[in-house]
């Protein structure tokens, strides 16, 4: 149980620094063969991978535009925290013991908060000459964590 809360963490966490990127990992990492749930059928189906995919690229690109509303305001917050909950339940069920939802969502939720708080002041202290290029090295982190939480 504790791995697979771990790995409800580490998704929530790239939900909070990239909150399309968490579902998108989930979705392209799922195997048909890794559980007969219909959750784990449903995120390898062509359509939503597609989707998936679509929504985290339209993010990376927009996250370097200054236009981008902050995280931290409640358009940006609030999926954040639901698709950090949602891709920490969906990634915790792989488990042949899966963590009980609440647990993996709460976790999820909780790890997408602390992500979006700390990516939100990283990129404000952190003295680059530009936010492109902490946006870019976030995006680093972000998908390295996504690969991490997905291994």
């Amino acid at each position: 149980m504790a791995a697979s809360l771990a790995q409800a963490g580490l998704i929530g966490a790239v939900s909070g620094l990239r909150s399309q990127w968490g579902m998108a990992a989930v979705s392209w990492s799922a195997r048909p063969t890794m559980a007969p749930s219909t959750r784990q059928a449903l995120l390898t189906r062509p359509w939503v991978r597609g989707t998936t995919l679509a929504a985290a690229t339209g993010e990376f690109i927009a996250d370097k535009s200054p236009r981008v509303p902050s995280r931290l305001a409640p358009a940006g917050l609030v999926p954040r925290l639901v698709l950090g909950a949602l891709s920490g339940t969906v990634l915790s069920q792989r488990h042949r013991a899966p963590t009980p939802g609440i647990a993996a969502a709460a976790m999820g939720a909780s790890a997408a908060g602390a992500f979006a708080f700390a990516g939100a002041l990283w990129r404000r202290t952190a003295g680059f000459r530009t936010d492109a290029v902490a946006a870019a090295v976030e995006d680093v982190v972000a998908a390295s964590l996504a690969c991490l939480a997905c291994a």
